[in-house]
């Protein structure tokens, strides 16, 4: 199987990733919850994680990172966790039809929890957004901003610096998904601005699944979306609302996430190759999608993220003609719906092709020769 749906998965795990699991599943102890050397070793390498992931994301020294079980989580907790600590509305939020269901399912919520409205900002003829797009759906009441770097369906890049201009401008708290850029874009939170970012350990940071992280501005309240033990302040009911301790309830995944700064920390030391590696894959598998008749693309960015459809075949059929001669791709909507409504693909969804670092320039030719095949036989 040629594997090319690094966007929901990333295939490739250095070899570090392993060795930092390997060591701490050999001392395993629960980091926070105990007094005895191993409990406190294990806190350390977690706090440690912390501040590996701080630095490569250029956070703000007084910036949290909270660990999550994945990137929805952080989202989740960004979103809902900020619209309840406000107080009652009108609150009125502003996020892209880019959006992926991980923000676009807790607004949905919110619009039910609280008084909250939510504008849609549509894309720039690139795909990208952009500040003004976004300046154009402000309002007096708008309390939160929410903008993915990389578009999980047509690959298109964001301008998040200059909305964060625009956001710090207004006073507005802003959170960017970062899903798909970490490991492929540089990440610098201090320079957009944001207040929150969320992101997936099991993607371009080339960690394990069942990790994600959220970096979080302590100067924006968050309420808990998680009630138990927390290692702190255990003789309170009430829920400590202490960054990180007080949103990670029960025991941390710390096998994962001493894996995830791990790979991390590589991937951030070979991110120059990296992105070169998967623009150059990009562009040629750009090049010669528009090379084959009867095929519809979606995508203008090399950002590693690449949709199409082929003739009258839905995505999901030319995904199993696909399969079947043992390439790895998605089919679908993604769970992106606001996306493929603007795409006028809501029907048939899209076939997507992400590229990852394990990934070659062979593997390209070889899915650009069978879809050319595929087409070939359809229009018999």
């Amino acid at each position: 199987m040629i594997y090319f749906d690094n966007a929901a998965t990333s295939r490739f795990k250095p070899r570090v990733l392993f060795d930092a699991m390997f060591r701490r599943l050999n001392h395993s102890a629960n980091p926070g919850r105990g007094g005895h050397d191993d409990a406190i070793d294990a806190a350390i390498a977690v706090q440690e994680a912390r501040a590996t992931i701080k630095e490569i994301f250029g956070a703000p020294e007084e910036y949290g990172v909270v660990f999550t079980s994945n990137c929805t989580e952080a989202l989740n907790l960004a979103i809902l966790g900020y619209l309840r600590a406000l107080d009652d509305g009108p609150i009125h939020v502003v996020t892209t039809v880019n959006e992926h269901n991980s923000v676009l399912r807790p607004l949905h919520r919110a619009v039910f929890e609280k008084d909250v409205r939510v504008s849609i900002a549509a894309p720039r003829k690139d795909g990208g957004i952009g500040a003004n797009e976004i300046a154009q759906a402000l309002t007096p009441q708008t309390r939160l901003v929410c903008v993915n770097h990389i578009s999980n369906v047509t690959g298109a890049i964001s301008d998040v610096e200059e909305i964060g201009r625009l956001c710090r401008a207004r006073g507005i708290a802003y959170l960017v998904d970062t899903a798909q850029s970490a490991g492929h874009l540089p990440m610098n939170v201090k320079a957009w601005g944001a207040d929150f970012v969320a992101c997936a350990g099991h993607k371009g940071l080339h960690g394990s699944q069942g990790t994600g992280l959220l970096i979080v501005n302590p100067q924006y309240p968050l309420t808990p979306l998680k009630f138990g033990g927390t290692g702190t302040q255990s003789d309170m009911l009430d829920q400590p609302t202490d960054i990180p301790e007080g949103y990670e309830c029960g025991t941390l995944n710390a096998v994962g996430i001493c894996g995830l700064a791990a790979a991390a920390q590589w991937t951030h030391e070979h991110l120059s190759q990296i992105n070169l590696h998967t623009r150059y894959l990009t562009g040629e598998l750009l090049y010669g999608l528009k090379q084959i008749p009867d095929l519809t693309l979606y995508t203008q960015s090399n950002s590693g993220v690449v949709s199409f459809n082929l003739g009258e075949l839905s995505s999901a059929d030319t995904g199993d003609l696909l399969n079947a001669r043992g390439f790895a791709v998605r089919c679908g909507l993604h769970c992106a719906p606001l996306i493929h409504k603007h795409l006028q693909t809501e029907q048939r969804g899209t076939v997507r092709v992400s590229i990852g670092y394990n990934n070659n320039i062979d593997q390209v030719r070889q899915l650009l020769h069978t879809i050319a095949q595929i087409r070939s036989n359809a229009s018999q």
